[in-house]
């Protein structure tokens, strides 16, 4: 089984999404036909014909997207398996077409080609990534089976994830999942579920370290807190780099999602601490935080600290930015009056002026 998640895993890697250009292979109309004048339009052509639509989401100068154009212009097995049961489309990532369909379905494209497959309403029926493991006809022919079968596509997997199943392949699969689609609520269950599996003894071994990296997105995760509980076990482990990287992208998705807004101070505190365990400065620590550091000794009836914290950042900016000053006056002031509290900041306000 562990071969299995490392499998699956790997497959995760992300590519570069802005990669630069490269020659685009040209089309031919022996593999799969893609439909040349839009997204909509391929929707309208899925609704006449009945049929799903195949999206593949890739980017200009991806190595791995130049492979499969080339293997699914010229495959005629995928192509005829992909014509006869979809209406298919290629959006290139950063097009304005592909961040109104990203922005308007949630899509977080983690690595690229990505593959999309949807009813002919533009209900999400399955995604996942592809890497050149997949770029064969038997899996993509087995990809396309999937996508249009309701028991085993990813729209179906929070379902059976609610019905209670918990097998480690599973959860990595529909943890990733829920990234793409934004699915912060179902990423976070599903990587407790997995990290409470986990024997605490094995919380180092290559495989959670993995799903950490690829998957959590939640700094309350068992495996997240025993990795900045023991750093310096995992800097002799893996790459310190990695390991860096790992620790401060979880604290900052956790910093950057909803719930952030109800944090306490103890639990600000907390993430703050992480990010100077791993070597990041004070000063950069503040900065991040400062206006749900602020805002919450606001809340918490402590406008004095709250301003306190605001003075000792800036004393540490150089060169405060008009439109800084601005802004800053206007959010201190939304939360007090009291010029008493608010006159320690007057030298910041007035670079505004």
């Amino acid at each position: 089984m562990l071969k299995n998640i490392f499998i699956i895993l790997c497959l995760l890697i992300a590519q570069n999404v802005n990669a630069q250009q490269t020659k685009t292979i040209p089309h031919t109309s022996v593999g799969i036909k893609f439909v040349k004048t839009s997204l909509k339009n391929a929707f309208e052509i899925a609704q006449k014909q009945n049929k799903p639509v195949f999206v593949e989401i890739y980017a200009i100068g991806c190595d791995h997207c130049e492979k499969f154009k080339k293997f699914v212009d010229n495959n005629a097995g995928v192509g005829k398996y992909y014509n006869d049961k979809f209406v298919s489309y290629q959006l290139e990532v950063n097009s304005p077409e592909a961040q109104a369909f990203r922005k308007k379905h949630n899509i977080y494209v983690l690595s690229t080609p990505l593959m999309s497959f949807w009813s002919p309403d533009e209900t999400l029926m399955h995604i996942q990534t592809s890497g050149d493991e997949q770029n064969n006809e038997p899996t993509l022919k087995a990809m396309a089976d999937r996508a249009i079968d309701p028991t085993k596509n990813s729209a179906s997997w929070k379902n059976y994830f609610q019905q209670g199943v918990n097998d480690d392949n599973f959860l990595i699969e529909f943890g990733y999942m829920s990234r793409m689609i934004c699915d912060t609520v179902s990423n976070m269950a599903a990587m407790k579920t997995f990290a409470d599996k986990q024997a605490s003894t094995g919380f180092q071994n290559p495989i959670n370290f993995l799903v950490l990296q690829k998957v959590v997105i939640d700094d309350e995760n068992a495996i997240f807190k025993h990795v900045v509980n023991n750093l310096p076990t995992f800097y002799a482990k893996y790459p310190q780099k990695d390991v860096v990287a790992t620790v401060e992208n979880i604290v900052m998705y956790s910093l950057y999602c909803s719930r952030a807004n109800d944090y306490s101070l103890e639990k600000i505190a907390e993430m703050k601490s992480n990010l100077a365990k791993i070597g990041i400065d004070k000063q950069s620590i503040t900065g991040r935080f400062l206006l749900l550091e602020s805002r919450a000794l606001f809340k918490s009836n402590q406008p004095e600290k709250a301003t306190d914290v605001i003075n000792e950042f800036y004393k540490g900016v150089k060169g405060i930015d008009k439109k800084d000053g601005e802004f800053i006056e206007k959010y201190v002031r939304g939360f007090t009056q009291d010029e008493t509290i608010l006159s320690k900041l007057n030298w910041i306000f007035k670079s505004g002026k």
